[in-house]
């Protein structure tokens, strides 16, 4: 999920509408992907995206702290991180979610990962059915949320 991300954590705000929480949203949801930075610095080996970002153990830890400040965006960050998690679960990256406890990756399989940044991830990502599916469904239940916040 290349833009299904962006939506997902605007879909995640919507339960708690606000510009605040909106942006807080859209930057925790993209906070598993922020292994990327550290990659494309140099400071860490390509095979470092979708380690220790994209397990529950990271989840959870951040939703923790967050928690101690924030109830109700320790829910947020929860539901995000989460989220992201289920949201990358249909490509093929075999996402080991239960590390460091557990060592067996998860795959739905459905589409084949293309990259975590730039061009030819994103073509090579929407050249493939599902990705397109998946984040169509989740833009109109987006919409959804607007239509009865706004209605």
């Amino acid at each position: 999920m290349q833009a299904g991300h962006f939506i997902l954590g605007l879909t995640i705000a919507t339960y708690d509408w606000s510009l605040p929480t909106a942006l807080y949203s859209l930057g925790i949801q993209w906070l598993p992907n922020s292994d990327a930075l550290l990659i494309k610095a140099g400071l860490a080996r390509k095979g470092f995206h979708g380690t220790i970002t994209h397990t529950l153990f990271f989840a959870f830890a951040i939703s923790g702290i967050v928690f101690i400040f924030s109830v109700r965006y320790g829910i947020i960050t929860l539901a995000n991180l989460v989220l992201h998690l289920i949201a990358d679960l249909p490509n093929n990256s075999n996402y080991r979610w239960f590390w460091p406890f557990w060592k067996k990756g998860f795959t739905l399989a459905l589409w084949k990962d293309t990259g975590f940044w730039g061009r030819d991830a994103i073509i090579g990502s929407y050249k493939q059915k599902w990705p397109w599916i998946l984040e169509i469904s989740l833009l109109m239940f987006f919409i959804s949320r607007l239509v009865s916040i706004y209605s």
